[in-house]
């Protein structure tokens, strides 16, 4: 089994709908920000086996949508990986904060991610159509910030 992870492109949206609508995950908009999803595909089979995307909101604010992966492909490093570049991808944008709504927060956690309160989410996240279509009693807000540029020093 030989993985690669690309960005997605608008042949891959059909497979990135069918594995998000598996994981229960909303699937609005994805073409709207298909310059911002990355994609894990099985180089054998030419399947999208996981998926991730950032929506861009403002120039500080970026929500990560859509992180799935297929269970039989599953493993907590696939998960990182698309994680992590998605992050590095946020940080070149210069984006300080990185919002999340998700009903499974331990592997957010591991990742750096804090949970918020919805009250202390900035009204561009809120804005999202993807963050609209949630609840508070459904689901858990997580905020990952940035480090300052002071704090990583060589």
């Amino acid at each position: 089994m030989s993985l690669v992870m690309r960005v997605a492109r608008k042949n891959d949206v059909e497979q990135m709908v069918e594995l998000l609508k598996k994981g229960k995950l909303n699937v609005e908009g994805i073409e709207d920000h298909l310059d911002h999803f990355l994609v894990v595909e099985d180089s054998n089979s030419q399947r999208v086996v996981g998926t991730a995307g950032l929506e861009v909101l403002g120039d500080q604010y970026g929500l990560l949508r859509s992180l799935a992966v297929e269970p039989a492909f599953f493993n907590e490093s696939v998960g990182w990986e698309l994680l992590r570049v998605l992050l590095s991808l946020a940080g070149k944008k210069g984006l300080l904060e990185v919002y999340l709504l998700t009903r499974s927060s331990s592997f957010f956690q591991l990742c750096g991610f804090t949970e918020i309160d919805w009250e202390d989410i900035p009204g561009e996240v809120k804005s999202s159509t993807h963050f609209q279509q949630y609840t508070p009693s459904l689901s858990t807000a997580m905020v990952y910030k940035r480090p300052a540029k002071a704090q990583i020093e060589a």
